[in-house]
């Protein structure tokens, strides 16, 4: 449960930021807090550079100078405080956006995706931060241009481009913090004459992390277990807190390279390498349970009433992950011509995790198992714009997507060690192995046609044909080594026709109205479609979630200081895909589980967003969203399924952000706010593990120059120190100081 105050705090900041917004003595710097500049340029929402204030979308823009300032160490760090977005405030927490998760939202790096194969999320720790010029967030519909995933949103990272002007710049951060938390990263580029440049950089960011995940266990009739010295703490649920894995240390590591040429100033290619390394683990396991001052992990233990709970050491170990991956791009551009075409390919060698085998002490570092499922993406992008032709500004263009993954389930001898094979056991160490494939090939068209001086539309078509195939599945006995099954799966595919129609109209040089539909679609991940244990079975058939967006708003800049956007939209997504068990005949006894295309969800919310700046020192935003989602599913004889007509409380339906910015000279300030409500069914209870609160709060920045281009910075996050829970534990207050240097 929130601490008291927590009302009071939220309603101190609402009033200081009110009168900000509305007419306080606050004003504004010209570098800060640009994520609702209308005047920006923005590239994503129609695929062609357009002012954000005549974009028929709700579009959000985070700068690297805000990645700086704010001494971001993730990108859904950076997101966090956008219109709708919702950031898990857990370890490594990934993000919603409009209620969606990352499996619903597609992520392109300069343009090509990211999302992973096996499961349709987005693996962040990728996309080194220092790198990034600037952010893209598109709202809404985006798969008449983009293709599968784009349902909630299009999140566009850009990377940094090499010199215009021939000459080198270095810039370096090293950053420390609560946690033993360490950000270290080194950029270099260079151009060598008009053609030619090149840039490299390394990034490290690295944690011990805190606390977070807990273990919990239900009792059981019995007795003969040991008495424990204390009661053990009890969850509302009736389970115990037998106590967690400890910290979350986690380490990620980028290096990148660039090369560039430009045959003339609108034509260039460009080449652009990113190898990612990263892992997580726990240490320190820790237990509430105690017997005669000695900590106990396992055994029976008596809680009372005639009950028993048994924990397991395996439960105070956590898992080991790692991931490894390779990323190439290739681009040509041709300003002049407005022609483009990206390749890109992304390599997955490692993503997965290891699990202990029977451990006999928390400090094992014996046997252990390991689920690797990498995976391998082809893209390929072209596109052509003609602008003006009359009234009309054509765009034409086409895609090819090849997706693989490799699933294997291995023996190790260590389970800290990903790499020792144990080749005794199964075929070579392997006792399972899962493969598949997907090919998409997609043709679009987006006609922008000014129908008139202030009315314009924008109608835009794409049609997708996806074909999934080489499904298998194999199964090696675990002494012999011997294939005990080979299972082939049937090949599957599906047509997507995802339209689009936008109007935008221009009131005045102020004002912009927009109304939109848009249909989108989300093709099922490997781990559906292809899954196959031995209760679960493979579903090629599994077609994609479907959805249809409407969406009208208006963009409006009050005055030369002030602008304001308002959203309101609504989602309906059908064929949504669910894990179902289903019966033996005439039993409620499990017999298999399949992904099946049952469901409907159906998601509506306003967002509400305002930043206004006074004068070259200070400046503020505020940003709210109410957001709301309804799932509805018929129940299906022979299944777990049941009759559902209720709230999705996964979402969060108010998101409140408010921040203040001020700069003065070699000083900058500031100061963000955040508002989540609670993510649980009202009837459940809160301030315990396992709940997802209710939270207010608070993170500052501080940066001072102090010699040229040597910038110290300062930032405390969750000022007041706020426990709550996010289903984990949170980690609550955390300090960082940094040092900048470029010349």
């Amino acid at each position: 449960m929130l601490k008291k105050g927590m009302s009071k705090s939220i309603l101190m900041t609402a009033l200081i930021t009110g009168n900000v917004i509305w007419g306080g003595t606050a004003v504004y710097a010209e570098e800060g807090l640009q994520q609702f500049n209308l005047d920006q340029m923005v590239v994503t929402a129609t695929r062609t550079m357009k002012e954000l204030q005549e974009v028929p979308s709700s579009v959000s823009v985070v700068t690297s100078q805000d990645i700086e300032e704010r001494n971001i160490n993730s990108v859904p760090e950076a997101l966090q405080t956008l219109p709708g977005v919702y950031m898990s405030q857990a370890a490594q927490g990934g993000i919603q956006i409009r209620g969606f998760s990352s499996s619903d939202i597609l992520v392109l790096l300069d343009g090509l995706p990211m999302n992973t194969t096996f499961n349709n999320g987005m693996e962040w720790e990728m996309v080194p931060v220092e790198n990034i010029t600037r952010i893209e967030v598109v709202r809404g519909a985006g798969s008449s241009l983009y293709g599968g995933r784009a349902v909630g949103a299009v999140v566009n990272i850009i990377t940094k481009d090499n010199p215009k002007q021939k000459g080198a710049n270095v810039n370096a951060v090293v950053s420390y913090g609560s946690n033993n938390t360490w950000k270290k990263a080194l950029y270099a580029d260079a151009r060598v004459n008009k053609k030619l440049s090149f840039g490299v950089g390394y990034e490290n960011r690295k944690s011990d992390g805190y606390r977070g995940y807990y273990y919990t266990g239900s009792a059981s009739k019995g007795s003969g277990g040991i008495k424990p010295d204390h009661e053990l703490p009890q969850l509302s649920n009736g389970k115990y807190v037998l106590g967690g894995r400890g910290e979350k240390v986690w380490e990620n590591e980028n290096i990148s390279a660039t090369v560039k040429y430009d045959f003339d100033e609108d034509k260039s290619l460009k080449y652009t390498f990113i190898h990612t390394e990263s892992e997580y683990r726990y240490k320190n396991p820790w237990t509430t349970i105690y017997k005669d001052g000695k900590p106990v992990f396992s055994g029976s233990v008596d809680v009372g009433d005639g009950k028993i709970v048994k924990p397991g050491i395996s439960s105070y170990l956590g898992y080991d992950g790692r991931k490894e991956s390779n990323l190439h791009t290739l681009s040509y551009n041709d300003n002049k011509n407005k022609f483009s075409t990206n390749f890109g390919y992304l390599d997955m060698k490692s993503n997965g995790y290891s699990s202990p085998k029977s451990p006999t002490s928390v400090d094992w570092n014996g046997t252990g198992s390991d689920s690797f499922y990498p995976g391998k993406t082809y893209n390929f992008d072209v596109q052509k714009a003609w602008e003006k032709v009359g009234r009309h500004s054509i765009l034409v263009g086409g895609s090819f997507k090849q997706e693989s993954f490799d699933q294997k389930r291995k023996y190790l001898t260590n389970w800290h060690d990903h790499n020792s094979l144990d080749t005794s056991l199964g075929k070579n160490g392997i006792y399972e192995n899962h493969e598949g494939k997907a090919r998409n090939i997609a043709l679009f068209v987006q006609d922008e046609y000014q129908i008139s001086d202030p009315l314009t539309m924008y109608l835009g078509i794409r049609y997708d044909y996806y074909k999934k195939y080489d499904g298998r599945s194999r199964f090696y006995d675990a002494k012999s080594g011997a294939l005990k099954d080979d299972a082939k799966h049937d090949s599957g595919s599906y047509n997507e026709i995802s339209p689009k129609v936008a109007f935008d109209f221009k009131a005045d040089d102020q004002t912009n109205y927009y109304i939109s539909y848009g249909h989108s679609f989300n093709p099922p991940p490997f781990s559906n479609i292809y899954r196959y244990e031995q209760n679960v079975r493979a579903n090629p058939d599994l077609d994609p979630e479907t959805s249809n967006t409407f969406e009208i708003g208006v963009k409006k800049k009050l005055s030369q200081r002030t602008n304001l956007g308002v959203s309101l939209y609504q989602v309906k997504t059908d064929d949504k895909i669910i894990y179902t068990t289903h019966y033996k005949p005439g039993t409620t006894t499990a017999d298999y589980k399949k992904y099946e295309n049952y469901g409907t969800e159906k998601r509506r919310g306003v967002e509400f967003t305002v930043d206004h700046k006074f004068d070259d020192n200070w400046g503020t935003y505020f940003n709210y969203a109410w957001q709301q989602g309804k799932v509805k599913q018929n129940a299906i004889a022979g299944t777990n399924l049941k009759e559902v007509n209720s709230a999705d409380y996964g979402i969060p339906k108010h998101l409140l952000h408010a921040g203040v910015n001020y700069n003065k000279d070699k000083f900058n300030a500031i100061l963000d706010c955040q508002y989540v409500s609670a993510r649980q069914a009202p009837d459940d209870v809160t301030g315990e593990y396992g709940a997802e609160d209710a939270y207010f709060i608070v993170n500052t920045a501080f940066n001072y120059e102090i010699a040229k281009g040597t910038i110290l910075q300062f930032g405390i996050n969750n000022l007041f120190d706020k426990e709550f829970y996010a289903s984990e534990a949170t980690s609550g207050r955390t300090y960082n100081v940094s040092l900048r240097y470029s010349f």
